[in-house]
């Protein structure tokens, strides 16, 4: 499968003469700092990343990005995107997708992220960004916008920093997200995915199922989801639990901000980890 998608994309290059003309590049670096009580601070470098998009014709695009963390190499959301009707209003993506379940894969990228960390729910539920081979079917509606998606399925992919390219059994993950917005700037979402899972060397079953918000107004932004799912593992019934987090973002100026996130992952008949975040921002590029 991952074979198959990597050739239509270069096929898709290649078959374009003028992709070149019309590549954009960008890209970013994470430099960190880290210091606890006692110890010294210590500087590092986190992931390094090169995007490209490019239009190869009215009704066909394409995006890649390559991620360099450590000594390892690997794929950001890599994809060719098919306009089916005017105005984006259906679309097919055939590639390496971050999978549209909830709404933290809007934001893996680390300018989008403005905090240092992922969610708990994303970390511990969502295999730190869930990141999958597959096709995937956007469209929207006036009020509506909707993801329906079959990928490989989330499991092991140690190799790279990033995403899920190693097809983990013979068997895909189904899902998507349907998102509504009773008024402007607020949307409520719903998502659903089922499938297999893989975890070293035992064949688990997967689903998940969660619900989203997200609002804006003027120079503040709220978002939170709640996550609920399990692992059924033979022999040893199934591992449940759920999570949830509250993000509040407020602008000072164009600029500076501060952001604030509660959130917290429970396993079923286990203690409830809880983690509170605050940071302080300043976007040096254009937002």
């Amino acid at each position: 499968m991952k074979k198959i998608f990597l050739f239509l994309l270069l096929v898709s290059w290649v078959g374009t003469a003028s992709v070149f003309a019309e590549l954009e590049i960008s890209g970013f670096v994470d430099v960190l700092t880290q210091g606890q009580q006692g110890e010294k601070t210590t500087f590092g470098m986190g992931a390094f990343e090169i995007d490209f998009v490019s239009e190869f014709s009215s009704k066909v695009s394409f995006e890649g990005a390559v991620v360099v963390e450590g000594e390892e190499v690997g794929l950001g959301q890599t994809l060719v995107d098919f306009k089916l009707l005017e105005e984006e209003k259906l679309g097919l993506q055939v590639g390496l997708l971050d999978m549209p379940f909830g709404i933290d894969y809007q934001v893996f990228a680390t300018p989008d992220r403005k905090l240092v960390t992922p969610p708990l729910v994303t970390e511990l539920m969502m295999d730190g960004g869930w990141g999958d081979v597959g096709v995937n079917l956007h469209g929207s509606a006036p009020r509506l916008n909707c993801n329906v998606y079959v990928v490989n399925g989330m499991g092991e992919d140690s190799g790279v920093p990033v995403n899920q390219i190693t097809d983990n059994n013979n068997s895909k993950t189904a899902g998507g997200r349907l998102g509504f917005l009773p008024i402007k700037d607020l949307e409520f979402g719903f998502s659903y995915a089922q499938g297999p899972y893989l975890d070293g060397a035992a064949r688990q079953a997967l689903s998940r199922i969660g619900g989203d918000i997200q609002f804006a107004y003027e120079r503040l932004q709220i978002k939170g989801e709640f996550v609920k799912g399990g692992e059924e593992v033979p022999g040893a019934g199934e591992n449940e639990s759920d999570g949830f987090y509250l993000q509040l973002l407020g602008e000072a100026t164009e600029k500076v901000y501060g952001v604030a996130r509660y959130g917290y992952w429970k396993p079923k008949g286990d203690d409830k980890v809880i983690r509170t975040t605050i940071g302080l921002g300043y976007d040096l590029g254009e937002n």
